[in-house]
């Protein structure tokens, strides 16, 4: 009795402690949000593991046909309805009843547990109502490209590479989709020419500032996907051999009537110069506070308990004095008093503040397309006391500090490199967002 009662709580609480138990769970909750695919694909997977899993062939036959019943309803109204791209649905619910129907033809000989007969699932293949679907949604992405490429400029540049690259998603190697797309991507891509960052801050402790805020820049953009898809960055050692056997000085770059030429030079759409405009260090310098404290202590007596050495014998005392110290004392709290140490608090600190500027300008037009001026700072600090008295007026972090020693803090050249390094993340961040 005890082993059949373990055996259904087992079963009950089958999803507790099986895979099979959690996949019927998944359906379950896959079921409820109305995503079938995943319901019948997830209860077909526990019926593989056991065949004679109950509770996941009865809930297989009541989601399998609604499954069906579903996709084939919402594949019927699109096509009443027509609208742009509705292929991409069509497709979408057709591969949706191949996934389910190939899973339901694949399992073994199932039987109903409630009617004890072999269960029948009716089972279509989908094969080529799909294959008919993902062509049809691939023209229709291939001739939005088309239509787009028209159209000139960047921005509808873009837009057709991801409707090429949409419809070799549909039907891979779709007609001339990959070299169309190919195509427009190049008329897509944006050609950045990054100018060094001038210093004009007199006190920025590392002449290699610009240099590594500008090299974080370009380093933060080309680990940037997205970016890199449509932006090609000039390299700076062509891009200055260019400009010193073309321009000659580099002060011909900024004004606007070089701007155009500068763009043929290097064959780039987008200029990016940045500024240092001041900068403030401060340390490292190290400051002392000191902390009075103090603290009430317990005083203590301790009085023998002389009964304890009653009728004992001088061996017997010798042999157990470890015994009696431990057991004989009574102590007695008869009082407090004042305990009192100095804390002296040292604090080591480096404060760097730079502000920076940057911005990007179309070569052809001289339109300004991203300016912004940033402030960083930074900080290191190190911490740690000393002191005198007596140790029980000293506090928890008193302790902590003491038990600490004087740690070096950045160096100044450090705390500039760092900032550079933030700065630099800051404008990769800023360009980002309209060359995405």
């Amino acid at each position: 009795m005890i082993i059949l009662t373990a055996v259904v709580l087992i079963t009950g609480c089958k999803s507790l402690f099986t895979r099979e138990g959690n996949l019927l769970s998944s359906a379950k909750q896959a079921d409820k949000r109305g995503d079938y695919k995943t319901a019948v694909l997830d209860a077909v997977e526990s019926i593989r593991i056991d065949n004679e899993y109950s509770d996941a062939i009865l809930f297989l036959k009541d989601v399998y046909p609604r499954a069906n019943n579903y996709y084939s309803l919402k594949i019927d109204e699109l096509k009443s309805s027509g609208g742009r791209f509705v292929n991409d649905r069509i497709a979408e619910y057709y591969s949706a009843l191949k996934a389910i129907n190939e899973a339901a033809r694949t399992l073994p000989p199932l039987t109903d547990p409630k009617a004890k007969t072999q269960l029948i699932l009716s089972y279509n293949d989908y094969s080529s109502e799909l294959e008919k679907a993902n062509g049809l949604a691939a023209e229709d992405h291939y001739q939005e490209g088309l239509r787009l490429l028209k159209l000139k400029g960047r921005e509808n540049a873009k837009s057709a590479t991801a409707e090429f690259e949409k419809a070799l998603s549909f039907v891979p190697g779709y007609r001339d989709a990959a070299q169309k797309a190919d195509s427009a991507l190049e008329q897509a891509v944006q050609i950045l020419a990054f100018f060094p960052f001038v210093n004009n801050a007199w006190n920025i402790p590392t002449s290699q500032f610009a240099d590594n805020m500008l090299n974080k820049t370009i380093s933060d953009l080309l680990n940037d996907s997205e970016v890199m898809k449509f932006t090609r960055i000039v390299d700076k050692q062509m891009q200055s051999r260019i400009i010193s056997e073309q321009m000659g000085s580099m002060n011909a770059m900024m004004d606007d009537k070089s701007r155009v030429e500068i763009g043929q030079l290097l064959n780039a759409n987008i200029l990016v110069s940045g500024t240092v405009d001041s900068a403030s260090l401060e340390g490292p310098q190290t400051s002392m506070t000191q902390y009075h404290r103090t603290a009430d202590i317990k005083v203590e007596e301790t009085e023998e308990q002389s009964g304890y050495y009653k009728n004992q014998s001088s061996d017997t005392l010798n042999n157990s004095t470890s015994t009696a110290d431990s057991q004989s004392a009574d102590v007695t709290v008869i009082g407090t008093r004042k305990a009192f140490a100095d804390v002296y608090v040292y604090t080591k600190t480096i404060t760097f503040e730079v502000t920076v500027s940057y911005k990007a300008v179309d070569i052809e037009t001289g339109t300004l397309l991203k300016s912004d001026t940033l402030k960083i700072s930074l900080d290191d600090t190190s911490k740690w006391a000393e002191w005198s008295g007596e140790e029980e007026a000293l506090t928890w972090e008193d302790k902590n500090l003491i038990d600490k020693y004087e740690e070096p803090v950045l160096s100044a050249q450090q705390i500039a490199l760092n900032a550079a390094d933030k700065a630099g993340a800051k404008i990769a961040l800023g360009l980002s967002s309209f060359l995405k």
